[in-house]
């Protein structure tokens, strides 16, 4: 049987290469089809790759959660306690205070800018896409001066030389501030102004400006102070948390109602997985009646192959070759020139995947590459091959029917 197949191989790749013109004209089909299926999985991959970063930039990672608390907060520390007791695996003020804070350089100030007051954990639960310098560090905590980042909308208003020297914020009265890094504005920036925003940072040297009557006074965009919290995505409740949270709100807010605490979703990471599920089933599709079209093309000239070479393929039998081998010969030879159509579609996807990653690099997140992902390349060969053994089978059992004689005779 080994020497049947292998027998069958050779003679496979001999008639590949005595019938060029064939070749070809199998080979286009499966080009296109091949080539539509790897863009499919290709585009899909990449659409996953930058809904993910933009939903990670703007709302968090999976899964992150919007928390609004009362106004009469005692005791931000517990507070903060409770929230990894109810689940959060990582907690940071995410709160934009209306105390009337303002900017400066100089005799300049800038209009409608959003301050956020928050803490080196937001790092990780937003992406957060730094263009110079770092987040916000632990040890900034303790700097004299309140610390900020700014976004490059809000950067680009201002001198640079000197890190931003002669920066200022206030709302009783002006400080000096130091700028540690600028990050990429998002979509959640353009809520608060059309200045820009300027993180800053959670920290005894900010505190008189963010919350000018104390904590638990603070007044926000929502209400109340807000936090970002990241819990596991996996069986992601926020009513859950809600409750859990609400339970112990005694130990930081006595006074405050547990009702008036808010928890609701902010990632988008299930509507992404959702949409991008039916973009990919409508693509597939498209994809798989190409690669149909291709299968038919190849097995519309295997037919045709097999009816030009009786008397080929009846020499064979003549000279002893038995009907595996003639099986292997025809089904090798369509699944062949598949193969060779599938390496040939691969290699032209990623020339378009290097062009197209050329041109859109400046819009496309950090860490997100147009590129045929391995996926693609075991589905574009695997398909081939598929489609190669199925339009080889066909004309193969029509070649076994051939007479030796009637073969001999043409």
């Amino acid at each position: 049987m080994l020497r049947s197949l292998t027998s069958g191989l050779v003679l496979a790749f001999a008639g590949s290469r005595a019938n060029v013109s064939r070749t070809i004209l199998s080979c286009a089909g499966i080009v296109v089809g091949v080539a539509a299926l790897i863009t499919v999985v290709t585009a899909g991959h990449v659409g996953e790759r930058y809904a993910i970063a933009y939903s990670e930039a703007n709302w968090g990672v999976a899964a992150t959660y919007d928390v609004t608390l009362p106004g009469n907060v005692d005791d931000p520390a517990a507070l903060k306690e409770d929230l990894e007791r109810a689940g959060a695996q990582a907690a940071a003020m995410n709160f934009s205070p209306q105390s009337g804070i303002r900017l400066r350089q100089g005799d300049q100030e800038i209009r409608d800018v959003q301050f956020t007051v928050t803490d080196p954990d937001l790092d990780d639960i937003r992406r957060m896409n730094l263009t110079e310098g770092r987040w916000f560090e632990e040890g900034d905590t303790g700097s004299l001066a309140p610390v900020v980042v700014l976004t490059d909308e809000l950067a680009d208003q201002l001198e640079a030389d000197g890190g931003f020297e002669g920066l200022q914020i206030g709302s009783r009265q002006w400080r000096d501030v130091r700028v540690v890094g600028v990050v990429e504005s998002t979509a959640m920036d353009s809520f608060g102004g059309e200045g820009g925003t300027a993180y800053l940072l959670n920290s005894p040297a900010s505190e008189e400006m963010a919350f000018p009557e104390g904590v638990s006074e603070a007044a926000g965009m929502m209400g109340g102070l807000q936090y970002a919290v990241r819990v596991p995505p996996e069986g992601a409740d926020p009513e859950g948390f809600k409750n859990r949270l609400a339970g112990a709100a005694w130990r930081w807010a006595p006074d405050a109602d547990a009702g008036t605490i808010d928890v609701y979703r902010m990632d988008d990471a299930e509507a992404i997985d959702e949409v991008l599920g039916y973009l990919s089933l409508g693509l597939l599709g498209i994809a798989a009646i190409t690669l149909t079209t291709g299968l038919l093309g190849v097995l519309n000239v295997g037919l045709v192959t097999v009816r030009e070479r009786r008397r080929e393929l009846a020499v064979y039998r003549a000279m002893g070759a038995d009907r595996l081998s003639m099986f292997v010969v025809v089904v090798a030879e369509a699944v062949v020139v598949a193969m060779v159509a599938g390496v040939i579609a691969l290699a032209l996807c990623y020339g378009a995947a290097g062009v197209a990653h050329s041109l859109l690099a400046d819009m496309l997140p950090d860490g997100v590459v147009v590129t045929v992902p391995v996926s693609g390349v075991l589905v574009g060969l695997g398909s081939a091959a598929g489609v190669g053994l199925l339009a080889g089978i066909i004309p193969a059992w029509r070649a076994l029917r051939i007479s030796v004689v009637a073969g001999l005779r043409e």
